[in-house]
């Protein structure tokens, strides 16, 4: 049995997910559970796709998919649903989250072929379509919009538009800018897109936010062995809510309460205002950083999120050390590095509730203090 709190010593959380939430996103979570099949909740549930269309800019409620399970169900569904055996699909890797995409690939049975870039750098435009060219006969291409990881914010924009007059299918994870950075699924060709609850959306992790364009639904339903009555199906949820508000199974209500007040306060506030504070947020932390002597990760300013900042761990000092000195100098909790970067870096989030300058402002000064 847990003695005490598992939060025991911290008042903040600015890690790289899962983010603080707000006292009012708390409050929604906390309500009564119901039936999902009350009025009620069937209501919620619609008006929650409305809200989530609004803010990936999607172009309607029936192009986006609310999947109860964490980003990693999402981003399985959308290569297991859309990938036949034998199908090249190309993966751009610059961080662990792009490189994993080809172990779905195979899990699919698909051929996954790799455009692998350097970590701290974003994914180079003109590489990138020479790749494309190369590899016409692939049918999709993935890739990260903001690699946690690295801190790295790629050029996705520009990389769907080209992929979509090649005609391939575009699958991207914006688990970490949806509702943070500047993203359209509808204008910029993306086909599928992958979030999460848990980061800027600024809700506890849960649910998987997906948008579907109709190519992407054609591609599901053309899939030699339909994915049909699994956990990892698209088109039973497609068949049951989108056809006639019916669950495939039992969704988390709690949580879509608390996306649903999640999203409200990010429209309340105005997407693009949302997307400028989250921009200021992470300029901040980034000037801070360096400020203290310490190295960003990424090489190139352009190249940084506003989302995560990332940077090297000083040398002399570990990554566990100074955590927990900035634990005990503001009771503040950040992130340590990951996969390959494990040791090596440090991360801030400044995502959803996080991304607030007075939050931003102490973060700082107890990293400071902690490297002194």
């Amino acid at each position: 049995m847990v003695s005490g709190s598992p939060r025991e010593g911290i008042d903040l959380l600015m890690t790289s997910g899962p983010v603080e939430v707000s006292p009012r996103v708390l409050k929604a979570l906390s309500q009564p559970t119901t039936y999902h099949y009350s009025h009620g909740f069937v209501e919620l549930f619609d008006e929650t796709t409305a809200k989530l269309a609004q803010v990936s800019r999607a172009r309607s409620k029936r192009d986006v998919l609310i999947l109860q399970g964490e980003a990693v169900l999402g981003l399985e569904a959308s290569v297991a649903c859309t990938v036949n055996p034998g199908d090249k699909v190309l993966v751009l890797e610059n961080g662990p989250f792009g490189g994993g995409f080809g172990e779905y690939v195979k899990n699919a049975g698909g051929v996954p072929v790799y455009l692998r870039g350097r970590t701290d750098r974003a994914l180079d435009v003109d590489e990138v379509r020479a790749f494309l060219e190369l590899n016409r006969d692939a049918v999709a291409v993935t890739m990260v919009h903001c690699e946690t990881p690295t801190g790295v914010l790629n050029p996705v924009e520009t990389i769907c538009r080209r992929a979509k007059e090649l005609g391939m299918l575009t699958v991207v994870d914006v688990v970490a800018s949806l509702g943070g950075v500047e993203f359209s699924a509808s204008e910029w060709g993306v086909d599928i897109s992958i979030s999460a609850t848990q980061k800027c959306v600024g809700a506890p992790p849960a649910l998987a936010l997906m948008t579907m364009s109709d190519f992407a639904w054609e591609r599901v339903a053309a899939k030699t062995k339909p994915v049909r009555n699994s956990y990892l199906s698209l088109l039973d949820w497609r068949d049951t809510w989108l056809s006639s508000h019916r669950f495939p199974f039992t969704p988390f209500t709690n949580d879509v309460y608390a996306l649903n007040e999640a999203l409200s306060e990010i429209l309340e506030e105005g997407l693009d205002a949302c997307i400028r504070r989250h921009r200021e947020a992470g300029r901040q932390c980034r000037e801070g950083v360096r400020g203290l002597g310490l190295e960003l990760w990424p090489l190139d300013e352009k190249d940084c999120s506003p989302t995560v900042t990332v940077f090297r761990v000083p040398t002399g000092r570990t990554d566990a050390e100074i955590i927990e000195a900035i634990v005990k100098a503001g009771r503040i909790l950040i992130s340590g590095g990951f996969g390959p970067l494990k040791g090596k870096v440090l991360r801030v989030g400044t995502m959803g509730y996080e991304a607030r300058p007075e939050f931003v402002a102490r973060t700082l000064g107890a990293l400071s203090k902690a490297l002194s």
